[in-house]
């Protein structure tokens, strides 16, 4: 199995764009998967879960922020619809506490779709097989998004990057050998900041891609702009 190579980039002129990209991503990122959800307060970490709802199937009006009840879990009026299991960790002050909502059974479920907000917080109980996804402002309603996409099946990581180029108008960048910084090529210990090295790596590479300096991986066609 070969190594993560890209991080996938989405820009999002609106709320509805930040939805849209967790609804494709719901769509071609069959369960089990795993989906952590990073970014400042008000960045869209809910919005874009409610997305995965509607990928899913489910009532994306039915979906708010678990912060004071760690876990909801959602489930369609159809057995045959996946499970959306979504958590938010910003409250948990140790991963002890994940213990009581059955934390590594709602991980082992093979129907389910796992969304983890401020993951970053229990990073240890995280499973190496997930997508990361990082939402960084750009303006009052505009946003950033990054998908890192760490899951071991090369086939699904390709369906999930060229799902997101033909129908989010996404971009890649190339990622150094061992997972290294894409801006300065240091080895990535800090999960907050992950795929980068540190916050201040971050913040330039957000700046050269608001800035021009990152391209579209190939061009749009008219099927691209007609695809739903």
């Amino acid at each position: 199995m070969a190594e993560p190579t890209h991080l996938i980039r989405i820009e999002c002129p609106g709320e509805e764009s930040t939805e849209r990209v967790g609804e494709i991503i719901a769509e071609v990122a069959s369960p089990p998967v795993c989906i952590t959800l990073e970014g400042e307060l008000g960045a869209g970490k809910t919005r874009l879960a409610r997305g995965l709802a509607r990928g899913l199937g489910l009532d994306p009006d039915a979906v708010s922020s678990p912060t004071f009840v760690i876990h909801i879990e959602h489930r369609g009026e159809d057995a045959s619809t996946p499970t959306f299991s979504h958590l938010d960790a910003y409250r948990i002050g140790d991963e002890e506490e994940l213990e009581p909502i059955g934390f590594d059974e709602i991980l082992a479920d093979p129907e389910r779709l796992v969304a983890i907000e401020w993951a970053s917080r229990i990073g240890s109980a995280l499973p190496s097989d997930r997508i990361d996804v990082r939402i960084d402002h750009r303006g009052e309603h505009d946003r950033a998004v990054t998908v890192f996409d760490a899951r071991e099946d090369d086939a699904r990581r390709l369906r999930l990057r060229e799902a997101l180029e033909a129908r989010a108008a996404a971009w890649c960048t190339t990622l150094g050998a061992e997972r290294s910084c894409p801006t300065c090529g240091a080895t990535c210990e800090d999960l907050e900041s992950r795929p980068f090295c540190s916050q201040r790596c971050r913040l330039a590479d957000l700046a050269g891609w608001f800035g021009g300096d990152f391209s579209i991986s190939r061009p749009l066609n008219a099927s691209d702009l007609l695809e739903d």
